[in-house]
């Protein structure tokens, strides 16, 4: 029996589909903004069942991947080629476009594997591209980047959530993001030992406390 061929990555268009975008939460005008970042194969609708168990203060949009991949969609080449970065690239111009056309601004980003990326990707290009970060299962790209010196130096907040039994994660990675993160961000870690490649209630309910310290310090 052959193993089925990983579908390829089809690039859908270099910029983010306004038509795509499921729009949740708090609709008062200026109200700050929290970005939601699938994984691969995923969709937009996917992290926006996490919406009612977050701060009620934020508006919520989750944005669909601008490459498909079978039956969904993907931010960058899979499996992951740390020789190629321009599918993350891409992904990551466009929505650095679709934040700066926003009328309120972008308070940070909840992002799933792929979209944990992308999101760490986005302040690799520009440390104030977000105030925060959620990274679920995610990992930086794992080549270096221009901007990651200015990283380090600003070092904004960042919770990681992961499993202890994530398949994508072996030890050596596992210690490779966490000495990342540690060197780059100001990094919380949540790791769950039993969880494999998902989220948990408790995690859940670390980044509804973390997206709650956020909105303190900003005085919202």
């Amino acid at each position: 029996m052959s193993t089925p061929a990983t579908p390829p990555i089809e690039l859908i268009a270099p910029r983010i589909d306004p038509v795509a975008v499921v729009d949740l939460g708090n609709q008062a005008p200026g109200a700050p903004i929290v970005l939601l970042l699938h994984g691969v194969g995923s969709h937009e609708r996917d992290l926006s069942e996490l919406v009612p168990l977050l701060p009620p203060e934020y508006r919520y949009l989750s944005l669909r991947g601008t490459h498909r991949y079978g039956p969904g969609y993907a931010w960058l080449e899979h499996p992951l080629d740390p020789e190629h970065p321009e599918s993350l690239q891409t992904s990551a111009a466009a929505v650095e476009e679709f934040i700066a056309a926003q009328d309120a601004p972008v308070a940070g980003a909840i992002g799933f594997s792929q979209g944990g990326i992308l999101g760490l990707q986005l302040l690799r290009r520009d440390p104030e591209a977000l105030g925060w970060l959620v990274q679920l299962s995610g990992a930086p790209f794992p080549a270096p980047m221009p901007g990651d010196a200015a990283l380090a130096e600003a070092r904004p907040p960042v919770l990681w959530g992961h499993g202890g039994m994530d398949p994508l994660f072996g030890p050596d990675r596992e210690d490779a993001v966490r000495d990342f993160l540690r060197a780059h961000t100001a990094v919380e870690e949540v790791r769950r030992p039993s969880l494999g490649h998902g989220v948990d209630q408790v995690e859940i309910e670390q980044v509804a406390a973390f997206l709650r310290r956020r909105l303190r310090e900003a005085g919202t």
